[in-house]
């Protein structure tokens, strides 16, 4: 096995709830290694949080992305390394703007299921719901971003405060890198549809420069990303102040990415 850094460098990258680990189980073989997670992923999530609240500085969290992050991907044993853990956003920036091998694909999911299938997700899992919780800086704040003002923050609810987040970590993933052409957004509903599942992961591999293989249909054809647990219903079952809730929130976004908004009230 080649001992240098890999030739290809991949980042999956989303709010979450995107199916990473079907991406990442129905990948790894042969020349790919496509860890899902790897160790210091939530400590890096939690400094790139506090970096976002300017608590501490570039500097010191290029040091530690170079600490923790870089070390693993260097000493990789595959020709391919494409990591798919979904919050590497910063430390994917740093890497990407001193590596030119690096290329990053943006996955981004309805708020409409993504919001239901996090909320299900937090309070269905215990460890979930206590770094949710109580963690601090495990999700960004939109007062210490400097985005939402501080009456306004402490007004949203756990709900609405989820809708931000989606539009705040997507815009940021645009802005980091939508300005690359190693950069390329994909839905998830189409990845994991049995229409365009076969086409949407030849983009994604060929993208990054993978001969397509007849295994990776493992991934399209997998359940998406369901939550198992009823804390909170689906869009169909929503009362109508929540979903103008996450129109108010979220629409402007999602037509940005092609989802319809005009017809939300069933």
């Amino acid at each position: 096995m080649n001992k240098m850094a890999p030739e290809k460098i991949a980042f999956i990258l989303s709010t979450g709830r995107t199916g990473t680990k079907a991406i990442a189980e129905g990948l790894i073989g042969d020349d790919i290694l496509s860890p899902h997670q790897p160790p210091y992923s939530r400590l890096l999530t939690i400094a790139s949080n506090y970096y976002l609240h300017s608590w501490i500085s570039r500097s010191f969290l290029k040091w530690l992305v170079y600490q923790l992050r870089w070390p693993q991907i260097k000493q990789a044993q595959a020709r391919y390394y494409i990591q798919v853990f979904s919050l590497d956003h910063l430390p994917a920036k740093l890497i990407a703007e001193q590596h030119p091998n690096v290329y990053i694909i943006h996955i981004v999911r309805d708020p409409r299921t993504f919001v239901p299938s996090y909320l299900n997700w937090v309070h269905g899992r215990f460890k979930s719901y206590i770094a949710n919780k109580f963690v601090f800086g495990w999700h960004p704040s939109g007062y210490f971003t400097g985005e939402v003002p501080w009456r306004t923050w402490l007004k949203m609810d756990e709900f609405q405060r989820v809708c931000w987040h989606w539009v705040y970590k997507n815009q940021n993933l645009e802005s980091f890198f939508a300005n690359s052409p190693h950069y390329l957004c994909l839905r998830f509903e189409e990845l994991f549809s049995a229409e365009k599942g076969q086409e949407t992961v030849e983009l994604l591999t060929s993208f990054i420069g993978i001969p397509y293989q007849n295994r990776f249909e493992t991934i399209y054809k997998q359940a998406k990303n369901s939550s198992l647990k009823t804390h909170f219903p689906q869009w169909a079952e929503w009362p109508e102040e929540r979903k103008r809730q996450l129109m108010d929130i979220c629409s402007q976004q999602m037509e940005h990415y092609g989802y319809q908004t005009q017809e939300w009230i069933s």
